[in-house]
């Protein structure tokens, strides 16, 4: 497994109110994938350790995610 970055854009919800938000996180991954969807797991992680970050009353919404260019 190699770490990649992944752009992941997120919204978090509280309320009546939302900011919208991104991050890139170093996810590791295969360095070769067999089927297209191979972040997503990792992703879902990121999401619920992003998540016991926030406020009891914020929620983490996923908008869209992935994988840039092996940059160091």
């Amino acid at each position: 497994m190699q770490t990649f970055k992944t752009y992941i854009s997120f919204v978090i919800q509280s309320g009546d109110q939302h900011v919208h938000a991104f991050e890139i996180a170093d996810l590791k991954l295969p360095t070769f994938n067999f089927y297209a969807d191979n972040t997503s797991q990792e992703v879902l992680e990121w999401a619920e350790q992003k998540q016991k970050t926030l406020n009891q009353d914020e929620k983490l919404i996923i908008l869209n995610y992935f994988n840039i260019s092996n940059v160091k």
